[in-house]
């Protein structure tokens, strides 16, 4: 394992850098981009949306600090499950759709980027914007984590300055009857809704692809998963409560490709509607910055592991990035901008790639925290028998989204039209499949000991074993070869 051990990354993260990269690389997502757009199905009834889909996602977020604290590497999901089940394909199955997932998410926020760009700068084409973000924002990582945490912790305080300017005076001009009729899709359109509000607590899972980049993991990963998505909860809760309470109507903001901006016209003067347009200029850079930043640490643990080619393992020896990784990603999203047909399909496609994980990862805690052993003895903490109320809420709550983003009663009906989730998955399903099974070969080939991979965590530095004393007595026939 000489290898890993020289590609290994660096733990240069502290817990304030953790927390802006759930917080401040969430916000772009949520409040600055799809908070407005979900009300075209169901109205003001988004801020029930938010509700209930803050419920499964802090359910989630337990779930992943727990295993943060036994699996403290890079990888996240794939780490996860992996090791849980000592099974690479299944982690890279659950994993290579979500990273379909990422690429789909630095798209729709650059696109998000472009929007409130053009609040300034008018004749700006949000596409071409977006293209010019992904790629300041991929110069960037290039550096390192280090300087991508000071950023985003600096970027998070310009975040919350904006939104108070918006949120303070906006709870005193709050017209009630905009909050009528509250429900206007019925139980389905309220229902489609929570696909897009979902999408907007993707910063739960980020944080765990830099588990082998943050200092004191043990503490610094559950308190800025569980901390973070309780911010976000609130934050999102009031927001949704004044944008929807000072418009005329929901049409306005579900219309709005910059629906925190367009609620500022409403009630502020143009001072304001500056602040917090830049606020989304922020907010949707910082989110960009971090899924970048995550997406390159999935291929990077594939390869880590054997299944995908080593180069994307490979580290800059003076930054500890995974470069061609980052390059990868770059391109693939730059693609992806000017291919997508539409915001609401590359978040669609995104949400659907990162369920499909909150829900293995969520069968994966059960099933470690009831079996106990070795695995559950790492952890940092012991949550008690009420622990398996999050699991039982996040696998639920994730696999009844699963179907609205889907399409699945679409697909009972037999409308094979509106099947654009789907018909993107399934092949691309495929081709991980055909990838994987190359590259499972080609190790197998090489005589890996899968076994002994297995036991590292990726990112984590693999030290060599000291010297073997001649006079002392061999290993157990079961320990033999182990690491």
């Amino acid at each position: 394992m000489a290898a890993a051990k020289d590609n290994s990354l660096s733990r240069s993260m502290g817990l304030p850098g953790a927390i802006a990269t759930v917080i401040a690389g969430t916000l772009g997502a949520g409040l600055f981009v799809t908070i407005g757009t979900a009300s075209g199905t169901t109205g003001p009834s988004v801020i029930l949306g938010v509700a209930a889909t803050g419920i499964i996602a802090m359910a989630l977020a337990t779930n992943y600090s727990w295993l943060a604290t036994i699996f403290p590497g890079a990888g996240g999901a794939y780490t996860f499950i992996s090791r849980s089940f000592n099974n690479r394909l299944l982690g890279f199955v659950v994993t290579w759709t979500k990273w379909l997932g990422y690429i789909a998410a630095d798209a729709v926020l650059a696109i998000g980027f472009g929007a409130y760009l053009e609040v300034f700068v008018p004749a700006l084409d949000p596409v071409w914007s977006g293209f010019g973000i992904l790629t300041v924002l991929f110069l960037i990582n290039l550096f390192g984590t280090k300087g991508y945490s000071r950023a985003q912790t600096a970027m998070l305080w310009v975040l919350i300055a904006s939104l108070i300017v918006l949120i303070i005076p906006g709870l005193f001009n709050i017209d009630t009857a905009s909050y009528t009729p509250f429900f206007t899709g019925e139980f389905s359109g309220f229902m489609a809704a929570t696909v897009p509000l979902f999408y907007a607590f993707i910063g739960i899972e980020v944080a765990a692809q830099f588990g082998a980049e943050v200092k004191n993991p043990s503490r610094n990963l559950p308190l800025a998963i569980l901390g973070g998505t309780g911010i976000l909860i609130v934050l999102y809760m009031i927001t949704a409560i004044v944008i929807y309470g000072v418009v005329d109507s929901y049409t306005v903001l579900a219309e709005s490709a910059k629906p925190l901006s367009t609620a500022a016209e409403t009630f502020l003067g143009t001072f304001g509607t500056v602040v917090v347009a830049l606020g989304g200029l922020l907010a949707t850079a910082t989110s960009t910055h971090a899924i970048m930043a995550a997406a390159i640490k999935i291929p990077y643990s594939w390869s880590w592991d054997g299944i995908f080619p080593k180069w994307f393992s490979a580290v800059n020896r003076r930054f500890r990035t995974p470069h061609w990784s980052l390059l990868t990603l770059y391109v693939a999203a730059s693609m992806l901008l000017f291919w997508s047909a539409g915001l609401d399909q590359a978040i669609a496609i995104a949400t659907f790639s990162y369920l499909i994980a909150y829900l293995t990862v969520s069968i994966a805690t059960g099933y470690l925290y009831a079996k106990g052993g070795v695995l559950a003895s790492r952890a940092a903490y012991n949550p008690g028998r009420w622990f398996y109320i999050a699991v039982v809420v996040a696998a639920l709550g994730s696999l009844i989204l699963i179907t609205q983003a889907a399409n699945w009663p679409a697909l009972f009906a037999g409308n094979f039209g509106d099947l654009s989730t789907l018909a993107i998955f399934f092949p691309w399903l495929a081709i991980g499949l055909i990838v994987f099974t190359i590259y499972w070969y080609l190790d197998k080939k090489r005589g890996t000991d899968v076994a002994a991979v297995l036991d590292t965590i990726p990112g984590v530095r693999v030290d060599p074993a000291p010297p073997a004393d001649p006079e002392a007595p061999a290993d157990p026939p079961e320990q033999a070869g182990r690491t």
